[in-house]
């Protein structure tokens, strides 16, 4: 018989693994015990928090939540979990997401393993070159916290497909809500919370793959993402699709930030200015999306 989700997460030798990653942090285990005492009884907590979570008495510690300011004056809310919640999310983010990578397109770079800025550049370098130099250059707005609840959840339950694991990660989704109201479903995941960048990239999958079926080149990384045409009436058709794709998931194009443009200096991508295109030798085809 298939072990769960939540049974694979807590065998020995995952959860060892999980620990490995985190036993160079100084937070508190729980609001009630300190590093230092979980330390001193590490053994114990460690076969506790298991116990409680494969028992489904588990239950998720407050989060500590802080304000750091933004460009514009606002305030991005942080989170930071106790070290209990941080071992059980990485003990289920460590059999996740094998299974999310073979999902995942590959023109997405964030929050992924052996994946970087660095890699995500040279690739839209790559693309400028062979002259797909007209851009669709795109943040989604207030992302982390505008991602709806409920259609979350629904990826989520197909992906996972294990009662008891999303019982838990629901519990963890209604921890990090920013935005509540009567007549609205929660929305928003916790910044700073071990598994809301992989929440990030199933959420925004579906829209990766339309993109890809509509045959529109990107390179995405989490929320900051551009899409690349050869002139500019394509990038306009570009942008209009994009609109639409979010809309389907219930957000938006970040208004500001939204632009259709030629590749330039002017232009920044991951805090690095875009080369200016290559000129087009007369009777060479620039490619087509």
């Amino acid at each position: 018989m298939t072990a769960s989700v939540l049974e694979q997460a807590m065998a020995p030798d995952v959860l060892d693994r999980a620990w490995r990653k985190l036993k160079g942090e100084h937070t508190p285990w729980s609001p009630t015990v300190s590093r230092e005492d979980a330390q001193r009884h590490l053994m114990r907590h460690l076969l506790e928090c298991r116990q409680a979570v494969l028992d489904g008495a588990y239950r998720p510690q407050p989060l500590r939540q802080f304000t750091m300011p933004k460009p514009d004056g606002r305030q991005r809310v942080l989170t930071a979990q106790y070290l209990q919640d941080k071992l059980v999310q990485r003990a289920l983010l460590t059999v996740l997401e094998p299974r999310a990578e073979a999902l995942f397109h590959d023109d997405s770079f964030a929050y992924r393993p052996r994946r970087n800025v660095a890699q995500a550049l040279a690739k839209v370098r790559e693309r400028v070159r062979i002259g797909l130099d007209w851009l669709v250059d795109a943040d989604i707005e207030a992302f982390f916290d505008s991602i709806p609840h409920r259609r979350l959840l629904r990826v989520l339950e197909r992906f996972v497909a294990d009662r008891a694991a999303m019982s838990l990660i629901a519990r963890w989704l209604d921890q990090g809500a920013h935005v509540r109201s009567l007549l609205s479903t929660p929305r928003g995941i916790a910044q700073g919370a071990i598994l809301s960048p992989l929440f990030c990239n199933l959420y925004l999958n579906d829209y990766d793959q339309a993109l890809a079926k509509a045959n529109i080149p990107f390179v995405r990384f989490a929320d900051d993402f551009l899409c690349f045409a050869p002139d500019r009436e394509t990038a306009q058709r570009a942008h209009a699709f994009v609109e639409r794709a979010l809309q389907r998931l219930d957000l938006r194009l970040h208004p500001t930030k939204t632009q259709v443009v030629r590749s330039s200096r002017e232009v920044i991508f991951l805090g690095e200015s875009l080369p200016q295109p290559a000129r087009v030798q007369p009777g060479k085809n620039r490619a087509k999306c």
